[in-house]
């Protein structure tokens, strides 16, 4: 066979070689790095898939010294995993508080299912404007607000998700602590565990 013959050869075997091992590799890919193998749900995720998921959330105005006293109280017969997320334009501070005595009950906020196609509503309510009185405070933090890297205000997680049993309830002070009203919002994330 002449050298011409073989370098023909051998840049047809490597050629073959290329499609194989590029098949092999695409073949590898589908079945093991696909997103649908990997797809990895937070169990925040699955629930809002199974209509299991609720928000709530308000925005309001805290004078110099002024606090707001929030209520989230389950009714609902299960546990629920709760996270709140505060968003504020100046400085305050959040004490959260666990088994309130609820003296009057002031105006609810809409509760929202995270999966609009879910009709699936929980005994859950919140509040803010009551009388409420007593319960164990159970963790303090502060949120930081003014401007920082283009961004006003910040965003403060209270607790890293309390389940609250069922016929319990938990409240969040948010205190202004600076010379300026400001305006402030808290989400409530909840669903059933």
């Amino acid at each position: 066979m002449s050298k011409q013959s073989y370098d023909v050869l051998d840049k047809a075997l490597y050629g073959i070689i290329a499609v194989m091992l590029s098949g092999l590799f695409y073949s590898l890919y589908t079945t093991f790095l696909s997103r649908d193998v990997f797809t990895v749900k937070t169990e925040l995720e699955k629930k809002v898939d199974e209509g299991k998921a609720w928000s709530s959330s308000k925005r309001f105005t805290l004078n110099s010294g002024e606090s707001k006293q929030v209520v989230l109280i389950n009714n609902s017969g299960k546990n629920i995993k709760v996270v709140c997320e505060v968003a504020s334009e100046g400085n305050a501070d959040l004490d959260v508080y666990v088994d309130v005595a609820v003296q009057a009950h002031g105006e609810a906020w809409t509760i929202t299912n995270l999966n609009l196609g879910s009709d699936y509503m929980i005994d859950v309510s919140v509040e803010d404007g009551g009388t409420y009185s007593g319960g164990t405070k159970r963790h303090e933090t502060i949120a930081y607000g003014g401007a920082k890297q283009f961004a006003v205000g910040s965003l403060s997680e209270i607790g890293e998700g309390i389940v609250l049993p069922s016929g319990r309830n938990i409240m969040v002070v948010v205190t202004n602590t600076t010379t300026q009203s400001f305006k402030i919002s808290l989400r409530f994330l909840f669903y059933e565990k």
